[in-house]
């Protein structure tokens, strides 16, 4: 696996080797996948530095506030994955909402020109499933992932499948 040079967070191979050692201590865990749904229009509106600033940002929001014992990892591009470690997706929502508020309240500073800068915020969308230990991680992921890329762009919300 790999680790990610702006966010420092692990990449998705992490997940289905060492970390899902640390899922497969529960019989029961939450997956959450969640996605940066602006981050293309960041990039394309304020360059590449600020969509990266933006990645980095949310990374840093949600790494100071999970547990050690969940697995966060940037999953691929503006997509980000945590498996909850023996949590119920019932117990995971408040948790997951509380960060999802956390996210779009970043405020990314951006210089329009001399005299006029504006304030940016990732909009994010977020889907959760439970893996039980002993089945396929990388299926739960990929309904995840493929839920993330046919929803709306517009879709802001935290659905569970």
């Amino acid at each position: 696996y790999r680790v990610d040079k702006f966010t420092g967070l692990n990449s998705a191979e992490y997940l289905y080797g060492l970390g899902k050692h640390t899922v497969d201590k529960y019989p029961k865990s939450t997956i959450c996948m969640f996605i940066i749904n602006n981050i293309e229009e960041i990039n394309e509106k304020y360059g590449r530095n600020v969509g990266t600033e933006t990645i980095v940002k949310v990374a840093n929001t949600v790494k100071t506030s999970i547990s050690s014992e969940y697995v966060f990892v940037r999953y691929m591009g503006p997509k980000f994955a945590i498996a909850f470690s023996g949590a119920e997706i019932e117990d995971s929502i408040d948790f997951i909402t509380k960060m999802k508020q956390n996210i779009e309240n970043i405020k990314i500073k951006v210089q329009t020109n001399k005299e006029k800068s504006l304030e940016i915020s990732p909009i994010t969308n977020f889907v959760l499933g439970t893996y039980y230990k002993g089945t396929g991680l990388e299926e739960v992921t990929k309904k995840l992932e493929s839920y993330l890329d046919n929803s709306d762009k517009s879709e802001s919300e935290i659905n569970c499948i």
